[in-house]
């Protein structure tokens, strides 16, 4: 009798387990923060003055600081905050710092992370949190850079198809994936230090977008090398 007790309360333990680790793996990560009506998100960060190293060497000392050849350049391919929870119906609006960024939104599950995401573009940890670039695995990397990339969101479905750059024109030197993306807008596009052509450039814009459905949104710089070696992505939440 008594193993017959100890075997029903093994079962009744299982049982309540199960959806304790399902909504484990299906957090609601659009609840994590308060919402507020509006937001504003700095698209980059503003690398001010540019003749202040972004940090000792090997980054650059001088001449192109924080630009393409600048091992340390990935310091400043980010979204500031990374995320953000507004209600529904609210604006969020992308300042963009610097040249060579492109935005684009699309939608995601509930339950998708940051680093969920990082690992389809440069496996390993996050560039956010590196600080001496030789640590950053693919830091100015033109082979991950330019490679096709297939990224899921956290039902493994597949969000963004970033198809491999094979002639370095448009749409093929962007993260150009049409299906799904709600808005893209931004300035030209580079790889790894190339000269920008004559024409209006990203810096200074501001992109307001509304939301009017509640969900998990995410948001990322097109620019091939910021996006697919640096992380340069963040969420918005809409309740």
């Amino acid at each position: 009798m008594k193993a017959k007790r100890v075997f029903v309360a093994a079962v009744w333990i299982a049982i309540l387990t199960v959806p304790m680790v399902s909504l484990a793996q299906h957090q609601d990560l659009a609840q994590d923060q308060p919402a507020v009506p509006d937001a504003t998100v700095d698209f980059g960060v503003l690398a001010f003055p540019a003749t202040t190293p972004l940090g000792p060497p090997p980054c650059l000392q001088e001449g192109g600081i924080g630009g393409g050849g600048d091992p340390c350049a990935y310091k400043i391919h980010h979204l500031v905050p990374e995320e953000v929870t507004i209600v529904k119906g609210g604006e969020v609006t992308f300042q963009v710092h610097g040249n060579g960024h492109s935005m684009a939104i699309y939608e995601v599950t509930k339950d998708t992370t940051r680093d969920g995401i990082g690992q389809f573009l440069c496996p390993g940890d996050d560039p956010a949190t590196i600080t001496n670039p030789a640590f950053h695995a693919c830091n100015l990397d033109a082979t991950n850079a330019a490679a096709r990339h297939l990224i899921e969101d956290g039902h493994g479905d597949v969000v963004i198809v970033a198809a491999a750059n094979v002639t370095n024109v448009h749409p093929d030197n962007r993260v150009w994936s049409v299906p799904g993306r709600l808005m893209s807008a931004g300035g030209h596009q580079t790889l790894n230090g190339g000269t920008l052509p004559a024409g209006p450039t990203s810096n200074g814009q501001l992109v307001t977008y509304r939301f009017l459905k509640a969900g998990r949104y995410l948001v990322i710089c097109m620019n091939r090398t910021h996006f697919l070696n640096d992380w340069m992505f963040g969420f918005v939440n809409v309740t």
